[in-house]
């Protein structure tokens, strides 16, 4: 009796803890039914989702399907290229052994070059020795240089300053030979030619005495440009001709214009461009012939 009580008792607990289990899975369930109800829509659209994928699958399937045969050739094409690359990377590798001896070579050539170095300072100590030396000799050297340079440059301006009078002295004496006969020139050679008083007379005036020409020039330098300027009048071949004085350092230049008549005159209109004291002016004079012969500023 005491078992079958106890086995009772037991099956009566048993059947308690299952009320018990049922009525919590009870007041569980409707948590648990809204879940399904809130899973259930999303199980749709992965379900779509996994459907959709499967088509791209199949896509990709059928997309590398096609590629493949045309990947394959391109590799079978490609694999005549990589044999040649290997084949030229195996003739590469056979001039290896070759330029390790050049290189070889060169290191005993740096070493011999190193072994020479000693000798090769020393040239150079001989040769910067030699240049100190020639330096030195060239810097005694250098003030008689210079005093040679300026020798020669004083040379290379009056050098130009001879050649015009030479040149002026040869037309003058070209004037002389034509004119002796009329009495025009009575003067001689000193250098330059002096003209006459009755020819000098008449040039008066050949300088503007309002000018700066007149200003800046000496006698002798009129004189030049009277002398100048007569032979000018008196040359048919010439057009212009060039003054110089070597003492003062002034110098011009005259231009002869085209022969025109005055009074049954012939007539030069003359362009004197003087230079003087760092300046420069241009005057203008017409010169006609008198009945004398004498040409005269008008």
């Amino acid at each position: 009796m005491k078992s079958l009580s106890i086995s009772q008792l037991l099956l009566a607990l048993a059947m308690a803890y299952l009320a018990y289990a049922i009525l919590s899975f009870t007041r569980e369930l409707p948590a648990i039914i809204t879940l399904v109800d809130d899973i259930s829509p999303k199980v749709e659209s992965i379900t779509e989702e996994v459907a959709l994928i499967r088509e791209e699958i199949s896509q990709v399937r059928q997309l590398v399907a096609k590629q493949t045969p045309a990947i394959l050739t391109q590799v079978q094409d490609t694999l005549p290229v990589v044999e040649q690359v290997l084949a030229e990377s195996q003739r590469y590798s056979s001039h290896i052994p070759q330029l390790l001896r050049q290189l070889e070579k060169i290191e005993q050539q740096v070493a011999n070059v190193q072994t020479q170095l000693p000798q090769i300072y020393q040239l150079v100590d001989d040769v910067v020795l030699t240049t100190q030396a020639t330096t030195a000799e060239v810097a005694k050297w250098r003030p008689h240089s210079q005093k040679y340079i300026e020798e020669l440059a004083h040379a290379r301006q009056d050098i130009p300053q001879y050649l015009t009078r030479v040149e002026h002295i040869v037309a003058d004496a070209k004037t002389l030979g034509k004119e002796t006969s009329s009495g025009l020139v009575s003067g001689f050679f000193k250098g330059v030619i002096s003209l006459p008083f009755e020819v000098v007379s008449g040039l008066t005036g050949i300088v503007d005495s309002k000018s700066k020409s007149a200003k800046y020039l000496t006698a002798t330098d009129v004189t030049l440009i009277q002398e100048h300027a007569v032979a000018l009048l008196e040359s048919q071949a010439q057009s212009q001709t060039i003054w110089q004085n070597v003492e003062t350092g002034n110098r011009g230049r005259i231009l002869k214009g085209n022969l025109k008549h005055r009074d049954k005159q012939p007539c030069h209109e003359l362009t004197f461009i003087n230079h003087f004291k760092g300046q420069k002016e241009t005057l203008k004079e017409l010169m006609c012939k008198n009945d004398q012969g004498l040409w005269q500023v008008i």
